[in-house]
């Protein structure tokens, strides 16, 4: 195996690593919400939620285990078998390997947690959100933001940027795939709880946003000095590509916000409104191209970690 053929399997499982970091902290938003009204049919979602909460955890850790190995085998110039004694002295000798450590540690934890956790626990959800923000702090200790330091503003504006984007990403997709195909098969008392969490999902969708674009144009200009830099280099061009698609998304976003969701609304708020099935499914064919292309923000964002900033390679 060649260094290039490496360096794209390592992309690969940062950008699985993102998607299972950011699955994970939209399982617990979204969970969080249900559960404020318990319901036989609220419990059994709850329960495929668990389920892809266990998936995701475990695809994160695993992910990034992957990614560092290759980033040693990569480092040392040696195949992914001779690797080993690289990981250790990384693992034992840099920053870079103590962060990684960190963040795999308490990904651990989350994982653990995921599997002890089988219905409504506040405590649980508490200490695996403690933990995700650790993890998402350890990241942004392998990243460029640390060039400025250990738990320097950079960073934690990083980490800020990386929980925001994980938790529009994540609320997409599990909501996408996971708690609208239920909601289109839910009994008629549902309505009220499908609401509420459609409600809560757009509030959340919208601070999340905000919170991105303020932290990202802070990381974008100290990342790229010069406007000629967005166009001349790798990392400028990838950064033009994510905020094209983060645009693209809002764009999506913003339409189910002020088009669709207004008639879901009042067709499951309304007790003498027929089926909102037609409001929910247009709702949700929106959602489906949003998570696709959020998909994409999230593969420009692992190679966005692995370019060198301009004027640096």
């Amino acid at each position: 195996m060649n260094d290039g053929f490496l360096g794209v399997l390592r992309l690969t499982f940062v950008a699985l690593q993102n998607l299972g970091f950011a699955v994970t902290v939209g399982i617990l938003l979204g969970d969080r919400w249900l559960v404020r009204r318990p319901s036989p049919w609220q419990v059994g979602v709850s329960r495929r939620l668990i389920a892809a909460l266990r998936i995701a955890s475990v695809a994160t850790l695993l992910s990034s285990a992957l990614a560092f190995w290759i980033h040693c085998a990569l480092m040392s110039d040696s195949t992914l078998l001779e690797a080993g004694p690289a990981v250790q002295s990384m693992l034992a000798e840099t920053g870079f390997g103590h962060a990684w450590l960190a963040g795999a540690v308490l990904m651990l934890c989350v994982a653990l947690l995921s599997f002890v956790r089988t219905g409504n626990s506040s405590l649980i959800s508490l200490a695996m959100g403690l933990a995700l923000a650790g993890v998402a702090l350890a990241r942004s200790h392998t990243g460029h933001p640390v060039d400025a330091g250990a738990f320097s503003l950079p960073v934690w504006l990083d980490c800020i940027h990386l929980l925001a984007i994980s938790a529009w990403v994540g609320l997409v997709l599990v909501t996408t795939y996971v708690v609208v195909p239920r909601f289109i098969n839910a009994p008629g008392s549902e309505r009220i709880n499908s609401a509420a969490y459609i409600q809560s999902l757009s509030d959340a969708a919208t601070l999340a946003l905000i919170i991105l674009f303020a932290t990202g144009a802070y990381n974008g200009w100290r990342g790229v000095k010069a406007p000629s830099d967005l166009l001349e280099s790798v990392y400028g061009q990838v950064l033009l590509l994510k905020l094209a698609l983060v645009l693209v998304a809002a764009a999506l976003g913003g339409h189910n916000r002020f088009f669709e969701m207004p008639r879901l609304l009042a067709s499951l708020k309304s007790a003498s409104s027929a089926s909102p099935a037609k409001y929910l499914k247009r709702f949700a064919a929106v959602l489906h191209v949003e998570s696709v292309v959020l998909a994409g923000v999230l593969i420009a964002a692992a190679v966005l970690v692995s370019s060198p900033l301009p004027g640096t390679s």
